[in-house]
């Protein structure tokens, strides 16, 4: 899962949203936003984009690639003139200027899910720590560890 400004992209399902709403984005201009996104902030050149989009046809790719991005630019509701998401680089290709958060649903990776995966390592270490502490001390140490609980005779 990709998420950027108010959109989440589900790649596995091929999937976009807006504020929970499926947006209707499929085939080529769904693989050039996928494209955009791997590489947030970096350049993707013209040349990428028809390696990537069509390799083997011999089509005019110029113009498949300026319809694309205008269909994208429709959905994504972004403009040339103060582009939010994606930034025309004349003659050499385009940009994802947004914010992209990379999240794994299935195996719960992302910004929360490493933070509990973290502090659940660090817990199970200090915890094998203790015991081997205690362990230690016991067979180091036995006249000074109680080999049993002794209690007071209570008076009466």
């Amino acid at each position: 899962m990709k998420q950027f400004g108010p959109f989440e992209l589900d790649e596995e399902r091929r999937r976009l949203m807006h504020k929970g709403i499926r947006v209707p984005l499929t085939g080529q201009a769904l693989d050039l936003l996928l494209l955009l996104l791997e590489r947030p902030g970096q350049l993707v050149t013209r040349e990428e984009i028809k390696m990537q989009l069509w390799p083997q046809d011999h089509v005019d790719f110029d113009h498949g690639i300026d319809v694309l991005l205008s269909r994208l630019r429709k959905v994504l509701r972004d403009s040339t003139l103060g582009p939010e998401f994606i930034e025309t680089v004349p003659k050499r290709g385009y940009r994802f200027l947004g914010r992209v958060i990379v999240t794994d649903t299935s195996t719960g990776k992302g910004p929360v899910g490493d933070w509990v995966r973290k502090v659940g390592w660090y817990a199970a270490v200090a915890l094998l720590a203790g015991v081997a502490s205690v362990v230690f001390a016991h067979t180091r140490y036995p006249d000074h560890a109680p080999s049993r609980i002794q209690t007071r005779p209570t008076s009466q």
